[in-house]
């Protein structure tokens, strides 16, 4: 939870960089009467993250058609404002150049739902705007008192002609408002990570796609690049290859089993040429960051009819030039990781248990979150997950907030990724006589639907485009779905 400003102090004035807040209850505060407000009942998206209005312990309010953003340090921060507050000025917002990432500090708790209409009061003090003095009581969108916060309106007038800021509105997408240009980076590593997090069998760079349309059994395999809706298709190998990273714009990194060099590493021109073999170690999900190859070790094994097959037994990272080659965990059966930055999250299976964990991306400071974890992926900072194999959560990156969202009738649910707001996920298992469907749900929980019925063993997203691996009788054929219009 942020800490709270009380803006009559000196001490809140020089340090209103985490929130302002009005210092008397707003029924001595004000001198005008209460309006009736309500809550925004579509998305709202800004600078290209979607927020969850739901768990906010400040959401966004409506009042006379006018979205109104409170004054907090994540939203002015993301906005690109400086506040500032005295008794003899009152309350003074300025655009500044630059703006942050938006952070979104949720509750468990649940705020009331859309159709509450919440009261809230003219503010009852001076407002500038860019050192421009509004008189709040003749203003047809006055800057309101919510909860003793400061509410501001984004009217046209503010956000463009003030602020200089760019909204649309959309049916579907709702809201939004884009007050920096959000780093294309940040949306793009974001993708190629939840891809990754999948398994890797597809990845998206400059408008192409690289992926294993087939895992068979017997048969042939193909490394192939095409158009996110599958046209002008290109075989680059006949690798059986999986955990395909793109790097440095032009290089593919991944794994490929052959019989003599099972699980091995290679790289390649996202051309198809220069294919290079980098390492015979046994490897899965490989995740490629900051020269660095990450992935975890498997050991042979042997089943009840003695067939050799191979499992995880710890972590390890190399050089992408096969070189330093380091453990970061060692002796653990380790489901699935997620690299974000110097962060690693990393799923165990520990018998029942079924731990993550948090470290740094060198293998320190491992710290245990939650236990009972059956899948998980990172979005925007913080970490959806399922529990049990049937609910499906999120929680801060330290775990001390969690908040649930779903809990699925078929289960497992897994293949957790997200696009504009929407947590896609597979629910449901495999077999002659079970049956699973792919579903989506908004980050908030709200608004579930089924996109599809299939065995999905994977969700991979290429722009518009929904691929994922429809199971049948073990083998798995690559199949895809224009994303806004599901099909049967």
């Amino acid at each position: 939870m942020p800490r709270i400003l009380k803006a009559w102090t000196a001490t809140a004035a020089a340090a209103l960089s985490v929130m302002l807040i009005w210092p008397l209850p707003v029924s001595r505060a004000a001198a005008s009467p209460e309006v009736q407000a309500a809550f925004p009942a579509f998305p709202v998206t800004v600078n290209g993250t979607v927020t969850d209005q739901t768990h906010s312990p400040y959401p966004l309010l409506l009042y006379r058609d006018t979205t109104y953003f409170p004054m907090t340090w994540n939203y002015t921060s993301s906005l690109g404002l400086t506040v500032s507050w005295s008794k003899e000025s009152g309350l003074s917002l300025d655009k500044k150049d630059g703006c942050i990432p938006l952070a979104q500090d949720l509750t468990a708790e649940a705020n009331a739902n859309s159709g509450s209409s919440p009261a809230a009061v003219p503010a009852p003090f001076p407002v500038k705007v860019n050192g421009k003095t509004i008189v709040n009581a003749d203003e047809p969108y006055p800057v309101l008192l919510y909860r003793n916060i400061v509410y501001f309106p984004m009217t046209w007038r503010f956000a463009h002609k003030e602020f200089n800021w760019k909204t649309s509105w959309d049916g579907v997408r709702g809201f939004a408002i884009q007050s920096c240009t959000k780093p294309s980076e940040e949306g793009r590593i974001q993708a190629e990570a939840l891809n990754l997090a999948n398994g890797g069998q597809l990845a998206v760079k400059d408008g192409w796609v690289y992926m294993n349309p087939y895992l068979w059994s017997e048969g042939a395999h193909q490394l192939v690049r095409s158009k996110p809706d599958g046209s002008s298709r290109t075989k680059l190998s006949d690798d059986k290859a999986t955990s395909i990273n793109v790097v440095d714009d032009d290089w593919l990194y991944y794994i490929a089993s052959e019989p003599s060099k099972p699980n091995a590493i290679y790289k390649m021109k996202t051309d198809g040429t220069e294919r290079t073999l980098i390492s015979q170690t046994n490897a899965s999900r490989l995740w490629v960051q900051d020269g660095w190859m990450y992935y975890l070790h498997l050991v042979e094994r042997r089943g009840n009819d003695n067939a050799p097959f191979y499992s995880p037994n710890g972590m390890e990272r190399m050089r992408t030039d096969g070189s330093e080659k380091q453990i970061l965990l060692s002796g653990m059966d380790i489901n699935n990781f997620f690299l974000q930055g110097e962060r690693l999250y990393v799923l165990t299976d520990e018998g029942e248990k079924k731990t993550l964990y948090a470290m740094g991306n060198d293998g320190s400071g491992r710290t245990e979150l939650r236990e009972k974890v059956t899948d998980f992926t990172v979005i925007d900072g913080w970490i959806y997950y399922v529990k049990d194999g049937k609910q499906l959560r999120k929680m801060s990156a330290d775990g001390s907030v969690d908040i649930p969202l779903h809990e699925s009738a078929r289960i497992p649910v897994f293949g957790l990724n997200y696009r504009d707001g929407w947590v896609y996920y597979v629910s449901g298992s495999f077999g002659v006589s079970r049956s699973a469907s792919v579903e989506r749900i908004r980050l908030d929980g709200t608004g579930r639907q089924t996109l599809a019925e299939a065995r999905a063993t994977a969700l991979y997203i290429a722009e518009d485009q929904l691929y994922f691996p429809n199971w049948s009788m073990g083998d798995r054929t690559m199949e895809h779905m224009n994303i806004d219009k599901p099909q049967p």
